[in-house]
């Protein structure tokens, strides 16, 4: 759509935020208008309990596999979910063991490491291919990076890489296959439950104490589709979906045939036929837990239940073999977050009735949140809870609606919609443990502080904890930047309001003064009919890079503004943070994004150049670099590093959403596809 009012995800919430923590159950004569609940409310009940025995435990997988798969199911959409798959991370360190300033992965939190395709410990460059199980091994050389090796792994289905974790001081690096995980967002909506049947995620741990010639040490299997992964130190944990599936079940049984047969089928499973088994080096599959590792949910109604096993595993790497240890619970999680301690899975719910096999979605979204301590390989359940509204549709920036800090989670979320008159869209609520479950200890809006979070219509674009203060960018017409004081989480309140043109996806802290919002500038639309009395949206237009001075976080003002490109630009760091890279040498934050430039006039347009609608040919991809002053905040743009070039003057361009970089000292690695280029490519 060329109208900027994000139509595109109410679409997506019919489709697939629909059924996350939540089930409808119809009887075996095919009868619909039966009632699924979401699992909780607003500080609801929603706690998870250890298992009291074996036999309790495959009983309610087997009775959550019966609602599912044992009665006739007309709907396709009935059972779909949604997984589309102190917060300042500031600045990149130098890796031990090189010499010269070296970027590292954009994080969210600067002590918990995140896996992606492309990193680098100063001197080599490992980079995974586009699309093949295949690691590129670059050499870091001054305005060059010859290819030094190329190393194949066998992984299932030939799936690519999810990501890498580099530990170069162990001379380790852990490569991550998520089963058929694909670098495009659409990869990851899932249409159907046999998506995420019968998956495996794969781990596998190099020695690459001799990087051009690295040797794989160990592989590790386990049951399950990967949600997310993170690091920390010498731990590695990863969250996986198994959804235990007897061989020869129907999907969507049609008829009493279907249905006697996947009662069988189920009713004659053992319980470790059900739960996930993990193998090391493709030996014999071994449990992944032990008796009373696994819980299962204490919703109140028995029939929400999700036939699901969320698995947390944790695996310390610097054990001789990579033997797992993990907790479970029935259930569903989307998005995953990890603070320096603890970790929190989240996950969508919605109520919902099915009428003549047509799924009808009504009442708030939920969203549930299941609390884990870290220590080292254990992971202790500690407390669970529901709060009104949703974590979004994009999935790189659902964990940044999360943050923990002092050991008090705060949240935001979103409860409105374009169509409708909620006075607040954006909620916020902070969580602490209490009495063995997750407690809402403060929220916004609230009857002493009722002034909204966002206008009727407006969406959650960008949110950022960074120690006690909250950023929140809501957006319609134009982007109000929300500044929240959180030093009192009992009492968080809105501490300033800035209205600015255009809207932001990301933001980035600069220093201790300001706040880099990275997104789209847009102009407000005054030609289309009018919504609820005021303009139906804005027309997006280049990429934006907003500079916000948050020195006085009463009174924020824009410091520096630069706009990319023309209608039709865009930046990879609005698909992902980790396409994102920063150096901090002295004052000086070094800044590099991808961007794909639009700016070429097109042939023909039904608009004039003046008209905001009129949408550009593509131009150019290339790395935008600017220096930013942490301390002054003037920015100084460089030269970009272009990769591809459109000659011909079509309006096509190739692929940029995994486009990466880092920084070595003054040098800079541009990763377009699988291929690097350096400053020494920078045309004069």
């Amino acid at each position: 759509m060329n109208l900027l009012s994000k139509l595109t995800p109410l679409l997506v919430t019919s489709l697939f935020l629909v059924a996350c923590g939540s089930t409808e159950t119809n009887t075996e004569e095919g009868n619909n208008n039966n009632t699924g609940s979401n699992n909780g409310s607003n500080g609801g009940t929603l706690a998870l309990k250890t298992a009291a025995s074996d036999a309790e435990l495959e009983s309610q997988i087997k009775t959550s596999l019966l609602n599912n798969y044992g009665t006739i199911n007309d709907s396709f959409y009935a059972h779909t979910l949604e997984t589309i798959t102190s917060s300042d991370s500031a600045v990149a360190a130098t890796p031990s063991g090189a010499a010269t300033p070296t970027s590292s992965t954009n994080t969210q939190e600067s002590a918990v490491d995140e896996a992606d395709r492309l990193k680098t410990d100063g001197n080599y460059l490992y980079v995974s291919s586009v699309d093949q199980p295949t690691i590129k091994i670059f050499r870091a050389e001054e305005g060059a990076a010859p290819l030094v090796k190329k190393h194949d792994l066998t992984t299932i289905n030939n799936a690519p890489f999810s990501g890498f974790y580099l530990r170069d001081a162990e001379g380790q690096l852990l490569t991550i296959s998520g089963d058929g995980a694909d670098a495009y967002p659409m990869a990851d909506m899932w249409f159907a439950p046999y998506y995420w049947q019968s998956r495996q995620t794969e781990v596998f741990d190099l020695d690459i104490s001799n990087p051009e010639n690295p040797a794989q040490k160990a592989k590790l299997s386990i049951d399950g589709q990967l949600i997310s992964s993170r690091r920390i130190g010498s731990y590695l944990y990863l969250a996986t979906r198994h959804t235990p599936t007897p061989e020869g079940i129907k999907n969507y049984p049609q008829s009493q045939t279907d249905v006697a047969l996947n009662r069988s089928l189920i009713n004659n499973s053992s319980l470790s036929d059900l739960l996930p088994t993990y193998s090391i080096n493709n030996g014999e599959k071994v449990s992944l837990f032990d008796s009373g590792d696994c819980f299962v949910t204490d919703y109140n109604n028995p029939n929400d239940q999700q036939s699901s096993i969320i698995s947390v595993v944790a695996i310390n790497l610097d054990a001789a073999s990579p033997e797992p240890e993990a907790k479970c619970f029935m259930g569903d999680a989307e998005t995953l977050y990890v603070s320096q301690n603890a970790l929190y899975l989240a996950t969508t719910g919605y109520q919902y009735t099915t009428e003549n096999g047509i799924s009808i979605y009504n009442g708030t979204p939920t969203t549930e949140v299941h609390k884990f301590v870290l220590e080292g390989s254990d992971a202790t359940y500690k407390g669970s809870t529901s709060v009104a509204g949703h974590l979004g549709w994009q999935q790189d920036l659902k964990p940044f609606r999360m943050s923990e800090h002092n050991d008090v989670l705060r949240i935001i979320t979103y409860t409105g919609s374009q169509q409708s008159s909620e006075s607040s869209p954006a909620h916020l609520y902070t969580l602490a443990e209490a009495d063995g479950t997750l407690k809402v200890i403060g929220e916004l809006p609230n009857a002493n502080r009722p002034a909204p979070l966002g206008k009727p219509g407006e969406q959650i674009y960008a949110s950022r904890f960074i120690g006690d203060k909250g950023y929140l960018v809501t957006f319609r017409a134009t982007d109000p930047l929300y500044i929240l004081d959180l030093s009192n989480p009992a009492d968080p309140y809105i501490a300033s309001e800035l209205e600015i043109d255009g809207y932001s996806d990301y933001l980035h802290p600069v220093g201790e003064n300001y706040l880099l919002g990275i997104g789209k500038d847009a102009i407000a639309d005054t030609i289309s009919n009018n919504f609820n009395g005021d303009v139906r949206g804005a027309w997006y237009q280049g990429v934006k890079l907003s500079l916000i001075d948050i020195s006085d976080p009463s009174a924020p003002f824009e410091k520096e503004k630069i706009i990319i490109g023309g209608r039709g630009t865009e930046t990879a760091v609005s698909q992902s943070h980790h396409a994102l890279t920063t150096l901090q040498i002295g004052d000086t934050l070094k800044m590099a994004l991808p961007v794909s430039l639009h700016y070429t006039s097109p042939a023909s347009s039904s608009y004039g150049s003046q008209d905001p609608r009129y949408h550009y040919n593509w131009t150019r991809n290339e790395l935008y670099r600017l220096n930013i002053n942490a301390v002054s905040g003037n920015i100084s743009v460089l030269p970009s590093i272009i990769s591809e070039t459109n000659d011909s003057g079509i309006n096509y361009y190739t692929r940029w959403e995994l486009d990466r970089s880092v920084m070595i000292g003054d040098e800079v690695y541009y990763l377009h596809k699988d291929e690097i280029l350096t400053t020494a490519d920078i045309t004069p």
